[in-house]
């Protein structure tokens, strides 16, 4: 039976490795003259609403969590991961810069650099830095990002080198002591519980990858490809206090923690493809290397896994379909993803769906640390199904889209504060989520209105993610002047959301402690609302945005992060600078 299971899957399996191939042949794109860096007004200021957050995330416009934290691995807070680089063809060398800075010592600094060499050598490479104090004591973070790619493309090969390294550092306060003093005092001169406490993550990876190309008639290809890649990811936990008092269990230091865990992969992925006018296909090995650190604990364990990837294109139909087995190392966990993509005049129809079965995370199977200890022998598969329908309507003046999302998960491992171990055996482990969004997007002369509505639903009786959530943006613009060089815009953005409960934190293991959500605490709904003003001459933009207007008539009492109260309205400044040399 399980040979008869590997052929099938072996057969159905075709569409994965190809998909990565066509993926690189087709990864590359024209920079326009339009181009801004964080895009146009908008998404300028949708890229910044992580500050708006109590708890702040990066990289995160929403401040409330998603599905997603239903699924493997979905509990931890801070998480890596990989991203497909496009590669940006600029003839002109372009250099983009932009910094933020505001109340609660906010910073946020990006650069982008992108040129074509001699040779057709295609460079890209991008820097990003986030700072804050936080809006309460001892909430300081930071992110440091750094990516770069170097590649070359031609009908009978192409390689390409990438490299990114990524480091977050968070301070953690454990919450206001007493809510009560926040109707009298600042958020900042509030007293927490943790002074001295605080985590560090680094995380880097290095990708080399290459294709080339035996037989091309002009209609038909057949060839090879080969990637090798390497990533590692470092954490270390800070504390000092009386730790008798906050935890159960103590190891090794009554008074201070310096808990560490590093995480180092190698895998290498082979692959033959077909390629032709309308469909490509691959099918390939991958094995990869990893070992785990942490204390006195040393594992390590070599993975073999067969996968495959087919692209189908023709006029405006699209379909991929993508799998990946293992066959050595990893208890045969498995993946399938299938998408298709229809077009008809405005209209526009999109399918997707994932089913598969993963191991829990390395650090969730074995840890050793000051306050907390486990080892997981006998682990389960966890299991996962995701499918989505999407349809779009897109004229000159506006567009509409609605998408449908079903995810159900089984066997999931979530962290169990009472035993000090993940336990796959929860209220939570079994879920049935689903999403309803509904989008618009409105153009008449000058003014432009976004508008965005989740509906979520769940077999769980919690409200972890807000059943209803609205959220939208109003701008408009006009030119001043004979010459209308000089562009201004004012934006009004707003958010409102349903009831939710509060999520406590584990902070020395770096997980939302869902198990522990009281049914019966839930907080009132919230709205608020931010404005924008931006002004912009040809490259250059200026613009300076009002955030977190609700908290002059929402309760400051209000949280969703376990004592983690409402934030303070802040202002923030900031400008943007393209350059073509």
């Amino acid at each position: 039976m399980k040979v008869l299971f590997i052929l099938f899957f072996l057969t159905v399996l075709p569409l994965n490795g190809i998909a990565q191939i066509n993926n690189f042949r087709a990864s590359y794109d024209s920079l326009r003259s339009d181009y801004r860096i964080d895009g146009d007004m908008f998404e300028l200021e949708q890229s910044s609403q992580f500050f708006d957050a109590a708890f702040m995330t990066p990289d995160q416009t929403s401040p409330f969590l998603s599905a997603s934290v239903f699924g493997t691995y979905g509990s931890k807070i801070h998480q890596f991961r990989k991203k497909e680089i496009l590669h940006i063809v600029s003839p002109l060398p372009h250099i983009g810069f932009s910094y933020t800075f505001g109340m609660q010592g906010a910073q946020r600094l990006g650069f982008e650099y992108q040129q074509v060499f001699k040779g057709d050598w295609v460079l890209n490479s991008q820097v990003s830095n986030v700072k804050s104090l936080g809006y309460f004591r001892n909430m300081a973070l930071g992110k440091t990002d750094f990516e770069a790619s170097v590649s070359k493309r031609r009908d009978r090969y192409g390689i390409s080198f990438t490299g990114r390294t990524s480091k977050f550092s968070r301070s953690w306060s454990g919450g206001v002591i007493d809510a009560s003093l926040l109707e009298v005092f600042a958020p900042l001169t509030v007293p927490v519980y943790k002074s001295t406490c605080n985590s560090e993550l680094k995380y880097f990876d290095v990708e080399a990858l290459g294709y080339l190309t035996f037989f091309d008639n002009g209609k038909n290809s057949f060839g090879i490809r080969h990637k090798i890649n390497v990533n590692g990811e470092n954490r270390v936990f800070n504390e000092r206090d009386t730790l008798a008092g906050i935890y159960a269990s103590i190891y090794f230091d009554s008074v201070s923690t310096n808990d560490q865990y590093q995480i180092g992969r190698l895998e290498n992925q082979s692959a033959i493809y077909f390629h032709n006018d309308h469909l490509v296909y691959s099918i390939g090995l991958s094995s990869t290397f990893w070992n785990y650190r942490n204390m006195n604990l040393y594992r390590d364990t070599i993975e073999l896994n067969t996968f495959h990837d087919f692209k189908y294109q023709k006029n405006k139909l699209s379909f991929l379909h993508e799998a990946t087995l293992n066959t050595i190392g990893a208890a045969q966990t498995w993946s399938t993803r299938n998408q298709l993509y229809y077009q008809y005049e405005n209209w526009s129809f999109f399918l997707q769906s994932r089913i598969g079965q993963k191991l829990p995370a390395i650090f969730q199977r074995f840890y050793s640390a000051n306050n907390t200890n486990y080892s997981n022998s006998n682990l389960s598969l966890q299991g996962y199904t995701s499918s989505s329908a999407e349809v779009n309507y897109k004229d000159k003046s506006y567009d509409l889209g609605a998408r449908y999302l079903l995810e159900s998960n089984r066997g999931i491992y979530f962290y169990d504060n009472s035993i000090s171990n993940w336990s796959n055996q929860t209220a939570l482990s079994s879920s049935i989520i689903q999403q309803l969004y509904l989008n618009s997007n409105f153009k008449f002369q000058k003014l432009k209105w976004q508008q965005k509505y989740i509906l979520t639903l769940s077999n769980l009786k919690k409200h972890i993610i807000p059943v209803h959530q609205l959220q939208g943006s109003l701008m408009t613009s006009l030119g001043l002047f004979k010459a209308k060089k000089l562009k201004v815009t004012f934006g009004l953005s707003y958010r409102l959301n349903s009831k939710t409960n509060v999520i406590p934190i584990i902070e020395n293991v770096g997980v939302y402690d869902l198990l522990n959500v009281s049914d019966e605490v839930l907080k009132n709904p919230l709205f608020t609302m931010g404005a924008m003003l931006g002004m912009e001459i040809e490259t250059f933009r200026f613009y300076v945005k009002f955030s977190n207007i609700g908290y002059f008539w929402n309760s400051p009492t209000w949280q969703y992060i376990e004592g983690v109260y409402l934030p303070e309205s802040t202002l923030r400044v900031g400008l943007t600078w393209d350059f073509w040399n």
